[in-house]
């Protein structure tokens, strides 16, 4: 995974702790998307890419084929369980408690096997049966909670003022950010995650998504702010507008062509720009609401 905040260009691969595995292990055994995707059961190339780009989401059982296809089957039930929150509310079919056990066990990332995820439930069951003063939280998950990072995600592109969050009424979700779900690539993600100042997340749609090479429509846009930089011709930015969150490309810093709502405000200019600032998009990450 990329240390340098440019998720703003095409990445090469999702921010998404199960898809960097599926890209990771098939490059470390030198399989190519075809022979991959004869391991699965004949699926077809540009699905496997479209998987490991976030694109597309598998179905569970074909989640599955592909684990153990990567000799990764230890984690089937993750790679299933990953199928399932992926794809919530795309079959409207969901069943709570299953759903309830996907996030949990997503949430377990691969520090741990199927069968250990297993046994820390039952373990975890039992504690709380006889302590019930118990949060129900043994050291493991109380150091994998100190290390998450929270960001609210808000309904629109509304203007999240200048406090630590945004204010309640704008908020409709909460991220956790869990360096540990990142396997071999937590360390990076720590670094990348403890970069991010006082941030929040809002949903790109297709007009927003446009102004900015590679940003993605129906994604987050993982804001963070006080950068203390100068803006960068590559990356995009978000200024406050009328009480609305507007993308601006770093290259309307520069004087470059600045969006036509933006200029319609009379922000025009490099320095309006700047004092409107917010913030530089950090991260894109899927818009599991959709």
């Amino acid at each position: 995974m990329s240390t340098t905040p440019r998720g703003v260009m095409t990445p090469p691969v999702a921010d998404d702790p199960v898809a960097l595995r599926i890209r990771t292990l098939r490059l470390s055994q030198g399989l190519s998307y075809k022979r991959l995707s004869e391991a699965a059961g004949g699926l077809a190339t540009s699905f496997l890419f479209n998987i490991e780009h976030g694109r597309k989401v598998p179905g569970e059982d074909v989640a599955a084929r592909i684990a153990v296809a990567l000799g990764d089957g230890a984690y089937e039930q993750l790679y299933r369980a990953w199928a399932r929150v992926k794809s919530r509310g795309r079959n409207g079919r969901a069943d709570h408690e299953a759903m309830l056990g996907a996030w949990e066990r997503l949430r377990t990332g691969f520090g741990v096997t199927d069968s250990g995820a297993a046994e820390r439930r039952n373990a975890a069951n039992i504690a709380n049966a006889g302590n019930a003063g118990n949060d129900g939280h043994d050291g493991v998950d109380g150091a994998r909670d100190a290390g998450r990072l929270r960001v609210a995600v808000l309904a629109s592109a509304a203007d999240p003022g200048d406090g630590v969050r945004p204010g309640a009424e704008l908020v409709v979700n909460t991220l956790s950010l869990d360096p540990s779900l990142y396997g071999h690539d937590a360390a990076q993600a720590r670094e990348r995650f403890s970069r991010l100042r006082r941030p929040f997340a809002f949903p790109l749609d297709a007009e927003q998504a446009g102004r900015a090479p590679g940003l993605p429509a129906g994604y987050l846009a993982v804001v963070t702010r006080d950068t203390g930089e100068a803006p960068r011709r590559e990356d995009a930015y978000v200024v406050r507008v009328n009480g609305r969150l507007e993308v601006v490309p770093g290259a309307a810093f520069a004087g470059g062509s600045t969006p036509e709502p933006v200029r319609a405000a009379g922000i025009a200019d490099a320095a309006a720009l700047r004092s409107a600032l917010v913030g530089r998009i950090d991260l894109l990450l899927p818009d599991v609401r959709r």
